[in-house]
């Protein structure tokens, strides 16, 4: 059999069986396990594959006997010939190895996004302050909801009892008794004191004081008075004698928005004529024009107390018309309460968190003055660039011109400050006396400025 042709041959391993006077060969159907050199890495596949497998094929009666090793052949086999390439891709990457795996998913997946971080009040330097988890749960409030709103009640702090988380009270008066006495005992050695005035909407002056003037709230860091002039008894005096006099002393300052309306409206229907009236807008501009640079802004326009809030103490605050316009000659409800105290007890904690962020400023403004004087805002601009004498000429005379042309004269331009100034008084009153047109202001002729680098009226 050895020297015979291999075409005569009949048999042989690669080519099946070849008869004589043909030229087809048959090729017998052998299982392809036989030529795996590791039959067991087919066979075997994880646990839960197999059983998967096992499960399918145990509705099969034709496969119920059969053994694992056949289950393992037969899904290979009839799952390449017939089936979906599903079930055998399955088995096969059961036993790759584990390096050999691609991972499209980790590999193209993004970072997860850190989560914000929280948000904390703004900075006061009162005793009394939103602890920052309140804040929080303020801000993730939903919106238009009550405890989405700047509140009064949000703050704690130091009681007279030594805890350190004691709410601040409110103290609501309905006669000219309990309003001496809590005034005498609470507010009057505060020197800065929180102040807003409700009454009747659409009233006529002539509709008397109870109706003109049916409230009058004060607040220090941590009391609120409400004082309800239009329910106090008929024999009552309307104004408590220390209320007069804490109203009258221009040493305590009377903090608020549009204040100098209120303090008229006293001062006609109540005969008390109230000093120490402090507008918040004019330090609200003065602080967050001057952070910016744009002094031009700075001016005594109103700020509503609503937009100061929410900007500055980082919460919006409630102003319901139905609050607002409802009757105020009536016992108060406790929206009203709310309402009422929240407005006083805002004016402090603005005024203190403005005042800190002046003070933080590179070149530190002075406080703007009692409103009832009538004084401009005052303002401190960064001083302008020094000229050296080794400077060259031409550079002299350039920056010179330049600075003619941005507004920031260095020696013959007139100073803005002062023109500023002068636009701010003539809305409130008459104009100070100023340099003549065709004399310009130079820088030397201002006043010098103390430490804070601000200049004092003259």
């Amino acid at each position: 059999m050895s020297t015979r042709k291999t075409a005569h041959q009949v048999w042989h391993v690669s080519r099946g069986i070849v008869f004589a006077g043909g030229s087809s060969v048959v090729y017998p159907r052998l299982p392809p396990v036989r030529h795996h050199s590791a039959p067991a890495a087919v066979a075997v596949a994880s646990e839960a594959a197999l059983g998967d497998v096992v499960t399918t094929l145990a509705t099969t009666p034709a496969t119920v006997a059969t053994t694992v090793s056949a289950i393992s052949t037969t899904v290979l086999v009839d799952g390449a010939a017939k089936e979906d390439q599903v079930p055998l891709q399955g088995a096969v990457d059961e036993s790759k190895p584990k390096d050999a795996e691609s991972t499209p998913k980790d590999a193209g997946s993004e970072p997860k996004p850190k989560d914000p971080e929280p948000q904390l009040p703004p900075f006061t330097p009162l005793d009394f302050k939103i602890p920052d988890k309140a804040f929080q749960e303020a801000k993730q409030a939903p919106e238009e909801t009550l405890k989405s709103f700047f509140n009064y009640n949000l703050y704690r702090g130091p009681g007279d009892d030594g805890a350190p988380d004691a709410k601040v009270k409110v103290h609501y008066c309905t006669s000219s008794r309990t309003t001496e006495k809590v005034i005498q005992k609470y507010f009057m050695k505060e020197k800065i004191l929180g102040f807003d005035l409700e009454w009747m909407s659409n009233v006529p002056k002539d509709a008397g004081p109870r109706k003109n003037v049916s409230l009058v709230q004060l607040a220090s860091p941590s009391r609120i008075g409400l004082f309800h002039i239009a329910a106090y008894p008929r024999k009552d005096t309307l104004v408590a004698p220390s209320l007069k006099k804490l109203m009258e002393d221009p040493g305590v300052t009377k903090l608020g928005v549009a204040v100098k309306g209120d303090c008229k409206r006293m001062s006609e229907h109540l005969d008390v004529k109230p000093r120490g009236q402090f507008e918040l807008s004019h330090l609200y501009k003065l602080v967050k024009h001057s952070e910016s640079g744009e002094y031009g802004l700075i001016n005594k326009r109103l700020v509503a107390l609503a937009t100061q809030v929410n900007e500055c103490l980082g919460l919006p605050m409630f102003k319901g018309s139905d609050v607002r316009t409802s009757d105020w000659t009536r016992p108060l409800k406790m929206d009203q309460i709310i309402y009422s105290s929240s407005d006083a007890y805002a004016a402090v904690q603005l005024y203190a968190v403005l005042d800190h962020q002046r003070k933080s400023l590179d070149t530190v403004p002075a406080v703007p003055h009692h409103a009832e004087l009538n004084l401009p805002i005052p303002v401190a601009k960064p001083p302008p660039p020094v000229v050296t004498e080794e400077q060259d000429p031409e550079t002299d005379e350039a920056v010179d011109s330049k600075s003619a042309v941005e507004g920031k004269g260095v020696k013959s331009v007139p100073d803005d400050e002062a023109i500023l100034e002068d636009t701010l008084v003539r809305e409130d009153g008459p104009a100070p006396a100023t340099a003549p047109e065709d004399e310009p202001v130079h820088d030397d002729d201002k006043p010098v400025r103390a430490d804070s680098g601000t200049s004092q009226p003259t």
